[in-house]
């Protein structure tokens, strides 16, 4: 009995393997269409120096209750009807609140739903604590080792005036596009973009417009960032975008002398509940755009990886619990919640009557603001602490489609662009100002046309000289092909 018992245990695992390695073994990628090569194109002469130019404007977005340093921001509006004299002369430019642009090329075609290019030209601080850090002036657009220094290169400069590159050379050709295109420049992303892409989201959606696909900033290319393919360059097109909400955490107890604390205080109250938040994760889950990316990414990774991709439908809670090791793994797989602001005390020894810090949830689509909420309160029962949401709130978006005609034409042009490369959907974890074109089209797509950018919102941000060229050739081709 035992034997037979063990040969069925035995005859069990060798299907089960059989069944693992077959699937593996078929486990291919999407094809793929052969494409012909991009035609020999090269940066403008004066490309480089518009680009530095743009660089040297402080267009910096604070916070949004904050009112913009008018000479930077006019000056860099200024900048560009200089720089770009056919754009300005050709496009309807339209000024939204003072400073986020909108620009209208007309096409041939007035039945072809429209399609929405976004960058936005505010820039992040550079903390005065850490400027002596950078290794070259962060605002003197400077070029060095082969590549562009200065806040806002990557995030978001390079894509406004590769963009405006693009289209001012197709102009000086008498090329007029398809379908008709619309450029938002906005000035006030990184707070929200409340009153820049928001405003013009409003505004074309009063004008009854419906886009075929919108581009925004997002992922960009890589050769180091996907475990298991370093050094082959991957192009991360998010299709979806990850929801934002902050948590304000309240607790207010008598405070008093030093010498004579109560067993319990308000800082103890919120330590302890950010505690308990920290200590507590998220379910994991492969949302529609990581399962879009496991096609994409998974038949091509060594095989014991591909092993596990193939058969997700018996391996999914290994490959979840490997990729929660790491913070840009677990941040594509659940949502997150981290601590950014604590506020309590006045003086070294005086216990504070109230204690508050402020956390941040990035909501992985499928989990919605109200629920998140509702779990947190349901992990911090003590009624002494009070949880009240704060400031901007955006919901995840769904996953867009990857066999529509935006996503098809990104594809094809990096692919064009960046020999070898593979392009594959994932699940944008930041926020960009597209998310306030969700009214208008599901169709929406976050991807900056560079490789390894450095630096972002952060230490010396830089791109390379032959990343913005690439810029400038995506754009330059995207323009050229949006039927």
């Amino acid at each position: 009995m035992l034997r037979s018992v063990l040969l069925l245990l035995l005859l069990a695992t060798a299907l089960l393997g059989a069944v693992l390695v077959f699937n593996t073994l078929r486990f291919t990628p999407p094809a793929a269409v052969a494409l012909p090569p991009a035609p020999a194109l090269s940066l403008p002469d004066s490309a480089v120096s518009h680009f530095r130019q743009a660089l040297r404007f402080r267009t910096v977005s604070i916070d949004a209750g904050a009112a913009p340093d008018s000479s930077q921001f006019l000056g860099f509006q200024r900048f560009l009807q200089r720089a770009y004299p056919r754009v300005h002369a050709q496009l309807k430019r339209e000024v939204i609140n003072d400073y986020t642009l909108l620009y209208t090329w007309q096409g041939r075609d007035a039945q072809a739903a429209p399609a929405v290019l976004m960058a936005h030209y505010d820039v992040v601080p550079v903390e005065a604590s850490t400027a002596a850090q950078w290794t070259h002036d962060p605002w003197a657009g400077q070029v060095q080792q082969g590549r562009v220094w200065g806040r806002g290169a990557v995030d978001n400069k390079a894509n406004v005036t590769a963009l405006l590159e693009a289209a001012e050379d197709l102009l000086g050709n008498n090329y007029q596009p398809a379908r008709t295109l619309y450029f938002v420049f906005g000035h006030d992303e990184e707070v929200g973009g409340q009153r820049g892409a928001k405003a013009v989201a409003q505004l074309l959606q009063q004008r009854g417009v419906k886009p075929e696909f919108v581009l925004d900033e997002g992922g960009f290319v890589t050769t180091d960032r996907v475990p298991g393919l370093q050094g082959t360059p991957v192009a991360l097109i998010g299709t979806a975008e990850k929801g934002y909400l902050s948590l304000e955490l309240t607790a207010d107890l008598a405070g008093g002398h030093s010498s004579i604390p109560e067993a319990v205080t308000a800082t103890d109250l919120v330590a302890q509940a950010l505690v308990t938040l920290r200590g507590h994760n998220f379910p994991a889950q492969f949302t529609p755009s990581m399962q879009d990316f496991a096609a994409h990414i998974g038949p091509r990774l060594p095989f014991v990886q591909r092993l596990a991709f193939a058969n997700a439908w018996l391996l999914r809670p290994l490959i979840l619990k490997t990729y929660q090791k790491t913070a840009s793994g677990a941040a594509a797989v659940r949502t997150t919640l981290v601590p950014t602001i604590m506020q309590a005390g006045v003086k070294d020894n005086v216990v504070p009557t109230r204690a508050s810090a402020t956390v941040n949830l990035r909501l992985l689509p499928g989990t919605s603001s109200a629920e998140a909420v509702a779990q947190v309160r349901a992990l911090l029962p003590d009624a002494r602490v009070r949880v009240t949401p704060v400031g901007t709130i955006s919901e995840p978006s769904p996953a867009a489609p990857t066999a529509a005609l935006g996503y098809q034409r990104i594809e094809q042009e990096i692919r064009r662009q960046v020999p070898g490369v593979i392009p594959t959907p994932f699940l944008f974890v930041a926020l960009s100002d597209s998310r306030h074109f969700q009214p208008l089209t599901g169709r929406i797509y976050k991807f900056s046309p560079m490789t390894n950018p450095a630096g972002l919102h952060g230490l010396n941000e830089s791109l390379s000289l032959a990343s913005y060229e690439q810029c400038y050739g995506f754009y330059r081709g995207l323009l050229g092909a949006t039927e």
